[in-house]
């Protein structure tokens, strides 16, 4: 499995102080960070950086005991107003905050991206899960940051609600491996057939035309593969998963191009940001 890129946009402005010396002179400044991350960050300073210099930075990040230092940094490219470096020295102590930082950053983008934009409709997303527990946490998280949600507990009941609903439907959030029921009439002909998520969402696609997607499932490639059960190239949200995670696979999805039938079954299954 491929796992999806991650595009980090941290919003939170932090506090860093850097210093070092380039061919020329030395350097010294104070700016803020933007897009921090473990591995390096982007720098807002209105001092002068020269690219393929080494500075040492001072991060202020709050919740943190004290400044975290990071030794040596290289600035890889420059802009008017901004600079981006590289860490290539750090201390492990201060990954923790560093990670935290980040973390918090990455939520809170994730949650602005999803709610309703000043005259326009929330984001509708249809949640297909047949574990109550999941369906709950799904349903609560997304409307905890202003989605509207529409819940089904299978094949049949998101088929119906594609339907009848009369809005549009922003996001499809798929449980791969959909239970039958234990008691299921049988007919000889049913409006909406019980299928597993990957087969859903051509129903759907044909009834709806074009959507976000994300799945989710407990199983990896292999299990999945035994089932007969292809995702293509549709993101896949690795059970059990956490609010944040759910999050930033719904904004890492609706920041993509949205599904078409001829999309799904092309490519290969790219994993969700909290992979493993």
């Amino acid at each position: 499995m491929l796992r999806a890129p991650r595009k980090s946009r941290t919003l939170i402005r932090i506090q860093v102080e850097f210093q070092g010396i380039s061919e020329d002179a030395s350097i010294k400044g104070k700016g803020y960070t933007l897009d921090l991350n473990i591995n390096g960050c982007r720098i807002e300073s209105a001092t002068s950086v020269p690219r393929g210099s080494y500075v040492r930075l001072r991060l202020a990040i709050p919740k943190a005991p004290h400044p975290v230092l990071i030794g040596m940094a290289r600035v890889r490219w420059v802009q008017a107003g901004s600079f981006g470096v590289e860490f290539i020295q750090r201390s492990a102590e201060d990954l923790p905050y560093i990670s935290q930082a980040t973390s918090e950053s990455n939520r809170h983008v994730a949650a602005q991206a999803l709610q309703p934009k000043p005259g326009k409709a929330p984001c509708t997303v249809l949640v297909v899960e047949d574990d109550p527990d999941v369906l709950h946490l799904c349903a609560r998280t997304l409307e905890d940051v202003g989605c509207k949600v529409l819940k089904a507990s299978g094949s049949s009941e998101a088929l119906q609600v594609c339907t009848t609903h009369g809005g549009t439907i922003h996001l499809l959030l798929v449980d791969l491996v959909l239970r039958r029921p234990v008691l299921q009439l049988m007919s000889g002909h049913e409006q909406y057939p019980r299928v597993h998520g990957c087969d859903l969402i051509e129903h759907i696609l044909r009834i709806r035309k074009k959507c976000h997607l994300v799945f989710m499932s407990r199983h990896d490639e292999a299990a999945l593969s035994t089932l007969s059960i292809e995702v293509g190239g549709a993101l896949c949200l690795q059970k059990p998963f956490s609010r944040e995670d759910l999050l930033m696979a719904i904004n890492q999805a609706m920041a993509g191009p949205p599904m078409v039938s001829k999309v799904l079954h092309s490519g290969t299954v790219k994993r969700a940001v909290n992979a493993r």
